[in-house]
């Protein structure tokens, strides 16, 4: 059996197309596209015409990629997240899209999003530890999910995404101590009293900037996609430091920062060394496995 996810975030839409033989899956194709589909409107809830035709363009090239490996609009399944669940004008978008390319878009709340990334980090990820934090930086939103061993204790979602970040805020390049401070205020406001009491021996970064920092730490974009890779704490604070305080023209010349992640890995650096400090966490982890393999992981379950 082969199939499809395809991914609609609010910055980075993603594509893995699978297949399953004998019960066991093997990814036999990826792909990214920086869509920015929040930008110009994800604080005021809408998508704009140039963000939908980025969209549309994207979505109809993973179709054709999936086309090409034999996977038909009945075998993908399509995901929306933050800026479309909260877009006035979400519903525009998804009408067009299956017009376009006969694929109906499912809507995932925060709740959701986090039990989907929770599935995805579990599949590979042994949870030895005692207590862990498992988050998900996105560009609308972010999700986050407590264990006890590989117990789920809490799961959540706010709106404290990398672009609403970015929109709302007029930042220096670089961050001045000014820009850090009302960052930290944002974020202390809009999950109020949720970590006055969180603490977590270790922090798990689903996939996107955590496998930025995994390669700035480690000089390779290649790792296994079958475990959760260590990001020891004297290189991770190290690279974040060093990210919150560069300008663009730095993160530009940087090889291993992603076209598309150079903008705002300033702010996801920072977002991420506030979380370890808040939770007091000893280790950090970055999961390559998240919300898609999560939605694959699901898909599978409901078939046995």
């Amino acid at each position: 059996m082969r199939g499809a996810v395809i991914d609609l975030g609010t910055n980075t839409f993603g594509l893995i197309i699978f297949e399953v033989l004998d019960g066991k899956m093997e990814i036999l194709h990826t792909d990214k596209s920086f869509v920015n589909l929040g930008e110009g409107g994800i604080n005021s809830n809408i998508i704009t015409p140039q963000a939908m035709e980025r969209a549309y363009f994207s979505i109809t090239h993973f179709i054709d990629s999936c086309r090409s490996f034999d996977v038909y609009s009945d075998q993908i399944r399509g995901f929306g997240t933050s800026a479309l669940r909260d877009a006035k004008n979400g519903n525009e978008f998804l009408d067009t899209v299956e017009k376009l390319n006969q694929l109906k878009i499912r809507l995932i709340n925060g709740k959701q999003e986090a039990e989907l990334v929770y599935e995805g980090v579990s599949s590979i990820h042994p949870f030895t530890e005692n207590t862990s934090c498992i988050m998900d930086i996105g560009g609308g939103s972010t999700e986050f999910t407590t264990t006890k061993k590989n117990v789920v204790q809490e799961q959540n979602s706010f709106n404290i995404g990398i672009s609403r970040i970015t929109q709302l805020f007029d930042l220096s390049d670089p961050l001045s101590s000014e820009d850090l401070l009302r960052i930290r205020l944002f974020l202390e406001y809009q999950t109020k009293d949720y970590f006055k009491t969180l603490s977590a021996d270790t922090l798990i970064g689903a996939a996107g900037s955590f496998e930025t920092l995994f390669s700035l730490i480690n000089e390779t974009s290649s790792y296994s996609r079958n475990t959760t890779h260590l990001l020891p704490m004297k290189e991770l604070n190290q690279v974040l430091d060093e990210l919150i305080h560069s300008t663009r023209a730095e993160r530009d010349k940087n090889y291993w920062i992603v076209d598309y992640r150079k903008e705002m890995v300033n702010v996801a650096a920072f977002k991420t060394k506030w979380v370890l400090e808040q939770i007091g966490a000893k280790s950090c982890y970055f999961s390559p496995s998240g919300l898609k393999e999560g939605i694959i992981a699901t898909a599978f379950k409901k078939k046995k």
